[in-house]
């Protein structure tokens, strides 16, 4: 029998996307355990006139003066003193996360400028204990906010503040007024295809994929592939997150659209590459524009499939190739490697993504300024080997994941792959009627991880067990 999402002891950002413009991130050290337990028990406290208090999934995600998250690593468990006052504890189904980020990273090709030894230095290292993630309604509210965390955070010598990162929403005018929006600094439309949870808050844009079991995403008894940590006062209703810094090389990936623009329009090459165009309409639904004759509306925007269960749709990638960034990355009714039976749901892989770009908006066919720009944020899970790991490796680094589909043995995915070496670089856009792909090549990495860090999401019930500690 499923249970009943308890929406009030889950942290909000697992199930909810924030409608925020500004993010900031704290990364701290434990300095005193006991007082850095406290501080975790008084942002759960339910007293705000204490302290800042942790956002539920029972809140709605708009109306309020900010959200504040929670992630905590394995290092910061045992920080924590965790393990020394519970002798049960465990994460036997979760080996990723006791690992951390840094020890798997290589397996996932975080290689070159994307290996730990490159990291921002606070990461990777054993000391990222605590990671608080703070979004807020404006600049000024995100500063008093983050001021009062701060001095919450110093109290008894808790922790120690090692980093911080800060998110911002791109801004367009809009009939003269300037407002957020919901883009990357590729220019690409986000937020659009989150997964529907059953029994999860409403929101999303709909489409008619299978909805998901909501054990994909919060720990649960009743999922059949992991055992909740234990002791269960710690692991119920928690999840676990991959925050990742990424730098994003704008102007590289702008140059090499322009670089090919005697053999394909850069427009259209952008949409191949993402299986969208810009502006967020799919390629499977309008293949030779972004503005299809009579538009498209919302709901249509997340509502279809790549290949039915009658063989039809888009099989041979003619409309979206089969190595488009999204086909990888939620190859939605597509047989693909892991789809458990044949004509069964990918959902099992699934993965929800709560980013924000940070750095200036790049303004296109400007010289490249050399400012970092990138995303930042997490990929929330609850089995980080089974979706993070398992995507990474097998769909968006792999050539062979569909069976009937062999791509270029270098085919890897050109929004996330981690190329050292432009030569390597192949992508193939399938052609009709027979005719040969067309072949792009000469280009390397246009991402580069800066960090990256395995975080325990703990429910208001264990981060209040935690605090309880004695």
């Amino acid at each position: 029998m499923m249970s009943r999402l308890n929406l009030a002891d889950i942290q909000g950002m697992v199930l909810r996307r924030y409608l925020m413009p500004v993010q900031r991130n704290l990364l701290l050290k434990v300095t005193n355990p006991a007082a850095a337990r406290s501080v975790l028990g008084r942002l759960v406290s339910r007293n705000e006139a204490d302290a800042m208090q942790v956002t539920t999934a029972e809140e709605p995600a708009f109306g309020a003066l900010y959200y504040l998250q929670v992630g905590i690593t394995w290092p910061g468990l045992i920080a924590l003193e965790v393990k020394d006052r519970v002798p049960a504890l465990s994460f036997k189904s979760f080996p990723g996360f006791v690992e951390g980020a840094a020890a798997r990273a290589e397996a996932l090709g975080e290689v070159g400028k994307s290996a730990p030894d490159s990291w921002i230095p606070a990461f990777g290292k054993g000391n990222d204990h605590v990671l608080l993630t703070l979004y807020a309604r404006d600049p000024e509210l995100l500063e008093s906010c983050s001021a009062q965390l701060s001095e919450l955070c110093a109290t008894g010598g808790a922790f120690q503040e090692l980093w911080r990162g800060d998110g911002v929403a791109l801004i367009e005018k809009v009939n003269g007024i300037p407002i957020p929006v919901s883009k990357v600094h590729f220019g690409y439309v986000d937020g659009i295809a989150d997964p529907t949870i059953k029994g999860g808050p409403e929101g999303n844009i709909p489409d008619h994929q299978e909805p998901c079991e909501p054990s994909l995403f919060v720990l649960l008894d009743e999922a059949k592939d992991y055992y909740v940590p234990d002791p269960p006062q710690l692991g119920r209703n928690g999840s676990f997150g991959v925050f990742m810094v990424m730098e994003q090389d704008v102007a590289g990936f702008e140059n090499f659209l322009q670089s090919h623009k005697d053999t394909i329009d850069p427009e259209l090459l952008a949409a191949k590459i993402c299986g969208r165009w810009r502006n967020g309409v799919p390629l499977v639904v309008s293949p030779d524009t972004d503005s299809p004759p009579g538009g498209i509306k919302l709901d249509q925007l997340n509502d279809f499939d790549y290949v039915n269960k009658d063989g039809s749709g888009d099989p041979e990638g003619i409309r979206c190739p089969i190595g488009a960034h999204l086909r990888r990355v939620n190859p939605r009714g597509q047989p693909i490697k892991g789809q458990g039976i044949p004509g069964g749901s990918n959902n099992s892989h699934r993965l929800i993504r709560r980013g924000m770009p940070y750095g200036p908006a790049y303004v296109p066919g400007a010289p490249d300024d050399g400012i970092e720009r990138g995303l930042l944020g997490y990929i929330i899970n609850s089995s980080i080997e089974n979706q993070f790991e398992f995507v990474m490796r097998e769909w968006l680094n792999g050539f062979d994941f569909v069976g009937a589909s062999r791509l270029n043995p270098k085919a890897q995915d050109i929004m996330t792959s981690r190329r050292s070496d432009p030569a390597e670089g192949v992508f193939e856009i399938p052609r009709p009627n027979g005719a040969p792909p067309l072949r792009v090549t000469g280009f390397s990495s246009f991402v580069t991880t800066r960090a990256s860090a395995y975080c325990f999401l703990p429910s208001i019930t264990a981060l209040r067990f935690i605090a309880r500690l004695n």
